[in-house]
């Protein structure tokens, strides 16, 4: 009788012959789970490439994270959803994020979901395709007329000349310009970009505020009009952009098309495959320290990108931090100076006054002080306007019980009426409502 041998391929085996990919995905907090996670595909996926997983319940937008996934033991959950139409993340981009997760001490795929644009986490493939297609259709800007560009004072010639050496430079050290209000920082960042922009590089440009984006962004579209005629050529990036505005815009950076991403702190994690140029005006400012969620400073993940990179980066202040200020005395970075202000003008002269020193007089409790007041005066009198800068008004900014947690809101418009301790009163800033301090708690009597 002759022997037949069937064999059966069990669906264990068929999983493990399938590629095994890692997936950084945005986990729960409470899982526990901090790092990439295994998932089976039926195709080799390049790392960057963007995927739909299921985690639970729940499919959620991923990363093909680099590195070798080992062979699971078990049955691992297929990927859902490629996005093909999508170029890969760049190499350098999932570094940048591998440093500031563990520097930062989040993991990969919370810090991914919060830098990458919301919309992406709510499309499909096909959607995102559509995008992509809609892009392509956009249409030239009109032909812009050559910019007229100022001449160069001394100091901004020999900055600008410089930084362009620095892009010739094998490993640039970070350069903090150092210069005094009116000095020229800006067009000295204009240069360096122009240089950095006909090298066929693309340049990041970072400010403090989202108020200063599109005053920026102004400028530099003004000057590079001409030279950067093509659609998205240039982009903002900010968290006041709508949700399609920001998405477009970081596909248009991503795809290598905006050429100049101008933005706050949320754009140093822009995926920008050609960066040659980094520059972070008011270096100094703690707006660049992102204080909710994945906590993280732009400003330093900005030196360590272009230090990974190897390319420039230019910190820009009048006032710069004492750290970055240290690393210049100590040679770690390049300091260039802007000490004279353009077209010869000089600084407002500065006197401070002493409170302590100053006579008093009876019964007077303003804290503006006699030659103050005489200034103002001499102001009034030749008709011209002056501003006047308080700190803060009153004592504290709101009075509150701890028994029944009773605050001082104004009973007529919104705001908290501010404690002044000298004659102890509440008085609201916005509606000039006055009263005195009550003797017990309106609301439980509390003393």
């Amino acid at each position: 009788m002759k022997r037949v041998e069937q064999t059966v391929e069990s669906p264990v085996a068929e999983d493990v012959a399938r590629s095994v990919v890692r997936v950084a995905v945005d986990a729960p907090q409470h899982s526990g789970l901090t790092g990439p996670l295994d998932y089976a595909s039926e195709q080799v996926l390049a790392s960057g490439t963007l995927v739909r997983v299921p985690l639970g319940k729940r499919e959620l937008l991923g990363i093909v994270w680099p590195g070798d996934a080992p062979q699971p033991e078990v049955d691992l959950r297929p990927v859902a959803a490629v996005f093909h139409a999508l170029p890969p993340l760049a190499a350098d981009w999932c570094r940048l994020l591998d440093f500031a997760a563990g520097y930062y001490q989040r993991s990969v795929g919370e810090l991914a979901s919060a830098v990458l644009p919301p919309q992406l986490r709510e499309l499909s493939p096909d959607q995102l395709a559509a995008r992509l297609r809609k892009l392509d259709r956009k249409a030239a800007q009109p032909a812009a007329a050559a910019p007229v560009k100022p001449a160069l004072a001394p100091e901004q010639a020999q900055a600008v000349a410089r930084l362009e050496a620095q892009m010739n430079e094998a490993a640039p050290k970070p350069t903090l310009l150092f210069g005094v209000t009116g000095s020229g920082k800006t067009e000295v960042y204009l240069r360096a970009a122009e240089a950095a922009l006909a090298a066929g590089r693309q340049v990041l440009v970072l400010v403090p505020e989202i108020n200063l984006t599109p005053q920026l962004e102004a400028r530099f579209t003004e000057r590079f009009a001409a030279l950067l005629p093509q659609p998205l050529a240039i982009v903002s990036l900010h968290s006041a952009l709508t949700p399609a505005q920001r998405t477009q815009n970081w596909l248009a950076a991503h795809l290598g098309r905006a050429r100049l991403v101008l933005g706050t702190r949320l754009a140093v994690f822009a995926s920008l495959p050609d960066l040659g140029l980094v520059v972070v005006d008011e270096e100094h400012d703690p707006s660049y320290k992102q204080q909710d969620g994945a906590r993280y400073s732009a400003r330093d993940l900005a030196v360590w990108r272009a230090h990974d990179l190897k390319i420039p980066v230019v910190l820009g202040s009048a006032t710069p931090s004492l750290e970055s200020w240290q690393h210049a005395e100590s040679g770690r970075y390049e300091r260039l100076t802007l000490a004279a202000r353009i077209g010869g003008g000089a600084l407002p002269r500065v006197r401070l006054f002493d409170m302590k020193s100053l006579p008093t007089t009876a019964g007077v409790t303003t804290a503006l002080t006699a030659p103050l007041l005489a200034e103002l005066k001499a102001r009034l009198a030749r008709g011209e306007q002056s501003l006047v800068f308080l700190n803060r008004r009153g004592y504290a900014p709101v009075l509150h019980c701890g028994e029944c947690q009773w605050k001082s809101d104004c009973p007529h418009c919104s705001a908290w009426r501010v404690f002044h301790k000298r004659d102890r009163t509440l008085r609201c800033h916005h509606c000039g409502f006055t009263e005195r301090v009550p003797s017990a708690c309106p609301n439980c009597g509390n003393h």
